[in-house]
């Protein structure tokens, strides 16, 4: 899938499966295969969100990308390197800093024994970003006032800030080091809906301001509507719909993509003629499910940047 009119990708994935053991001991060893045949692309200051329910394979993406996993078979590369040619210490250590996770628990993400300051300034040192204390200093005060919190919370531990400022400060840790790319898995999901705003707005002003590109991960499609340039809808470790965001959200086609869209309360946005047309799909989202995890092959464009995974109700594609 390459979805992007943009050139040059900065992470890119071809055809990546993922395959995990389970049971042993014993028992009987079986395969599990999580991803199957994932191709996307992430650019500079561009947004793909990945959307689907838990256990879709949306998150196994990320780990992937930043080598806590290896694919089973297929590549990602980096700026159109291989990640397997990634091995020593220290392009090791700069292809994380410029590949950042930013994760659901804005808390646990945190140690809390030590201060805001501890946070930020450990990556610093780390990464070598900095070669003095007042150069240490002034970075830190040039983050804080990049992800809009005082400068005073350099003083403060994590209990002592709201669900939304953790989620700031582990921005503020990932634009620290440099990154080129944030893989933000579920980074609203846990906060207060009246502070999900600011932090997606946040997330949109390093999009646009610094060039950032995002791999924004969610089970919901509300909030990859107000953030995400393209969209993937992801379906038991497959891509079933992708492209233009707008695009896939005005006209749906794969039978799960209506069925997640049929989810959405949000009046505001563009589902209500969906609802209000299929008003069973809620009810038959198991068949639904089980249509979908039929064997597909190939694609067809419905539409400019929106393609959909084939696919025959009732009968396997």
């Amino acid at each position: 899938m390459n979805t992007s009119t943009t050139p040059e990708p900065i992470i890119e994935l071809k055809d990546v499966v993922k395959e995990f053991s389970t049971g042993g001991g014993f028992g009987k060893q079986d395969t599990f295969k999580a991803l199957n045949s994932i191709s996307f692309s992430l650019h500079k200051g561009r947004t793909l969100a990945l959307v689907g329910e838990s256990g879709c394979g949306k998150s196994t993406c990320a780990r992937l990308i930043t080598k806590v996993h290896a694919p089973t078979s297929g590549e990602i590369h980096y700026r159109g390197k291989n990640l397997n040619e990634i091995k020593n210490r220290k392009e090791t250590l700069d292809y994380r800093s410029k590949v950042q996770m930013v994760f659901q628990d804005p808390f646990g993400s945190l140690n809390p024994t030590h201060t805001i300051e501890h946070h930020l300034t450990r990556p610093l040192l780390i990464h070598k970003q900095v070669s003095n204390k007042q150069q240490l200093r002034e970075k830190l005060e040039e983050l804080m006032g990049l992800v809009e919190l005082p400068v005073q919370d350099l003083e403060k531990y994590p209990h002592q800030l709201s669900g939304g400022q953790r989620q700031r400060i582990n921005l503020a840790r990932a634009i620290a080091v440099g990154a080129e790319v944030i893989l933000a898995d579920e980074p609203t999901s846990m906060l207060d809906v009246s502070i999900r705003l600011g932090v997606l707005n946040l997330m949109k002003e390093m999009k646009e301001k610094m060039g950032i590109g995002f791999l924004y991960i969610t089970h919901d499609l509300a909030t990859a509507h107000y953030i995400a340039e393209e969209t993937a809808v992801m379906y038991k470790g497959r891509i079933v719909e992708w492209g233009d965001t707008q695009a896939i959200l005005k006209n749906p086609t794969h039978p799960y993509t209506r069925l997640l869209i049929s989810a959405v309360p949000d009046p505001d946005l563009p589902f209500r003629d969906l609802v209000e047309s299929e008003p069973n799909y809620s009810l038959s989202a198991d068949k639904i499910r089980s249509e979908s995890m039929k064997p597909s092959t190939g694609m067809k464009q419905v539409g400019f940047n929106h393609f959909v995974l084939n696919w025959e109700e009732g009968v396997a594609a």
